[in-house]
């Protein structure tokens, strides 16, 4: 059964460092389309379709630390310089990481697993903490790098409250289609297929939904480490709830500031697979 899906506080870690040894791999080495599908509606900010990054983008002052963990292709980046901000930007690839300083000069960009001495105004997360395997641990690294009085920003998927389960689920034995198995005679994994999603798929989402904040759901196998092709959070190996993200935040005794739910004016389509939530942390 290819349905493994855990919460944080139920993996060992051995499980966890296993996972995390798997995806890095992955991110080190991504498919050539990979950034290109990941950023490609991330280009444009603009209120109607990407009304978290402007509300997180419009946080910046002239003179303002801003750091993004995980920035991918550093769209928020100019967006961060036009306002007077100093961007640093980390992320896995090295490659990566040479084509955003090149693209960007006057910012600064780093390898994941390097120290930081300084903190930031505001430490920013977008849509990267689906894809980290220990999820508490990073939002714990953001607000490390978070000035007292600083805020910090997460954008990402909504993938337990919401319609269907998230695209890093396969179902059977292979993440192939269920024609596709049908029209190779593989009845064993068509069988297992439908078990998956008429049944285990279900009876998960009921218990996700069910589950008090701070869950932290994890996918012990995401459909790329499976033989997949990579597709917008095929990669996902943790799949992000706001009340989790609030609920660990006020823990840490964050004041939120604004989340997805609270805002005004959004979209329905937006809010049925994102969630965004805006903490301050204490000076």
């Amino acid at each position: 059964m290819s349905l493994s899906l855990r919460r944080l506080a139920q993996l060992s870690q051995k499980q966890i460092a296993e996972l995390d040894a798997a995806i890095t791999a992955f991110y080190r080495h991504p498919p050539g389309d990979y950034y290109p599908i990941a950023d490609e509606s991330s280009r444009h900010y603009n209120p109607q379709e990407l009304p978290f990054h402007c509300d997180l983008a419009g946080r910046v002052f002239p003179g303002a630390t801003v750091l993004e963990m995980g920035c991918g292709t550093a769209h928020l980046c100019p967006q961060v310089e036009a306002r007077g901000g100093n961007y640093t930007g980390i992320d896995h690839s090295e490659e990566l990481i040479q084509k955003n300083q090149h693209r960007f000069p006057h910012a600064r960009f780093l390898s994941i697993g390097k120290p930081l001495q300084e903190t930031f105004d505001i430490v920013a997360s977008l849509y990267t903490i689906e894809h980290v395997v220990d999820p508490v641990a990073y939002l714990e690294l953001l607000w490390k790098y978070c000035k007292p009085g600083g805020l910090i920003g997460v954008i990402c998927p909504e993938f337990v409250e919401c319609s269907g389960l998230p695209p890093s689920v396969y179902y059977g034995r292979s993440p192939r289609r269920f024609r596709e198995k049908l029209r190779t005679f593989d009845f064993a994994d068509a069988g297992l297929h439908l078990m998956d999603l008429k049944v285990g798929g279900a009876l998960w989402k009921k218990r996700a939904e069910k589950s008090p904040p701070g869950a932290f759901w994890i996918n012990l196998k995401p459909r790329v480490l499976h033989g997949a092709s990579y597709t917008i959070d095929a990669d996902a190996v943790h799949f992000p709830r706001l009340k989790d993200l609030v609920w660990h935040l006020e823990r840490q005794g964050a004041t939120i500031v604004q989340t997805s739910t609270k805002m005004p004016g959004i979209a329905p389509e937006v809010l049925r697979f994102n969630c965004y939530v805006l903490a301050r942390k204490p000076s």
